[in-house]
């Protein structure tokens, strides 16, 4: 396990830096516009596939899919969205799915199934926008999140309980560098006969635009452990954003998992396209 974690994390730093030396949101995120075009698009579809699996300090391997859809409602100072997902989920642990990633439960279950996940909803407010590299002040935008359980829970696809959670996300532009993150906390509801521990989360990030539709971005998340005696989650992620068209992006990336709280690694992309301009 240490040596599949040390060769992705080689792999989060080969491709992001890899984009450099040619000279150009379940883990992909957005660069700040460089230069937004007059007017706006009023909506956002986005799609991806992930692929993660890890041993979670057990002797089993738990392996998972994740294939989520977002659909979103960009207003002027405030966006909000829908995710739904596919899941799929084979582990011998005490595994259960939230927000598409696995993570450690106090429930032991056997299990290799597939089906829907949970409904999230998102609502965003752009509290304050980045006035430029000459200033330190970052874009500052809260959210709130809710969680439908909507995933079947005797399978491990969900917990099979309503969660809410706020949080603040940030995002700063020097030149062709920038930074971004959030902090959270989650609500987490709990299943009978088990304990649950509410969430705190947050990630820090750095990254470059390297040419006008490439960019890349490397990102720490940490996750607190919604069991008392499991482990915290802390992935490395390794992100590249291709812009294909005006409204349409590509991010594909590689994590590690860098405790027995996460996946040992995973793979995946998004796919962003925005539209219905007027």
């Amino acid at each position: 396990m240490p040596i599949t974690r040390v060769a992705v994390a080689l792999l989060c730093a080969v491709l992001v830096s890899t984009v450099g030396a040619a000279a150009q949101e379940r883990k992909a995120t957005e660069q700040p516009e460089l230069q937004p075009p007059p007017g706006r698009e009023h909506f956002q579809l986005k799609f991806g596939a992930g692929y993660d699996q890890g041993d979670f300090g057990t002797n089993d391997t738990t392996r998972s899919f994740y294939a989520p859809v977002t659909f979103r409602y960009l207003g002027e100072r405030f966006d909000v969205g829908v995710t739904a997902s596919l899941l799929y989920l084979d582990t011998e642990s005490n595994v259960v799915v939230i927000d598409g990633q696995p993570t450690q439960s106090d429930r032991q279950r056997r299990s290799r199934d597939a089906g829907f996940g949970d409904l999230y909803f998102k609502g965003r407010y752009y509290l304050l926008d980045d006035p430029g590299p000459e200033s330190f002040v970052p874009g500052v935008a809260p959210f709130l999140k809710v969680k439908a359980p909507t995933a079947d829970a005797d399978k491990g696809l969900g917990t099979g309980e309503w969660d809410v959670g706020f949080g603040v996300e940030w995002d700063k532009r020097f030149r062709e560098f920038f930074v971004l993150g959030d902090v959270s906390y989650m609500f987490m509801g709990e299943p009978p006969h088990q304990h649950f521990r509410n969430r705190p989360a947050f990630s820090v990030g750095i990254g470059r635009q390297f040419t006008r539709d490439i960019a890349g971005t490397v990102m720490l998340d940490w996750r607190r452990a919604i069991v008392s005696n499991g482990d915290d989650a802390v992935e490395l992620t390794g992100i590249v954003q291709l812009r294909l068209a005006r409204t349409v992006t590509a991010s594909p990336y590689v994590f590690v998992g860098l405790t027995d709280g996460s996946p040992d690694f995973g793979l995946g992309f998004e796919v962003s396209w925005k539209f219905g301009r007027y």
